[in-house]
């Protein structure tokens, strides 16, 4: 299993991928992520979490349906401090 770590808006993975999970943690205020099947984030957004200050979100996928992300993984990171951590299986 791959671990992807991101704190910015940014391309976080540059070819086709399988995402097991993902967690966000919340910064100093709100925080939320939407992650998308593009190179420059102007694909439909395929997983949205958020988060409180202070607190995370996840979600797992099951195993044997991770979901698919056909050209990159684009990812739109916001809130002050926050980190999102992408599983790639």
């Amino acid at each position: 299993m791959i671990t992807i770590k991101s704190s910015t808006t940014e391309e976080v993975f540059t070819s086709k991928a399988n995402i097991a999970a993902v967690l966000l943690v919340g910064g100093t205020a709100n925080s939320s992520v939407a992650l998308n099947d593009s190179v420059s984030g102007s694909g439909d957004d395929k997983i949205k979490l958020k988060a409180l200050a202070y607190t995370s979100e996840s979600i797992v996928f099951p195993k044997d349906r991770p979901i698919v992300f056909d050209t990159a993984i684009y990812s739109t990171i916001a809130g002050s401090g926050a980190e999102v951590y992408i599983y790639l299986d």
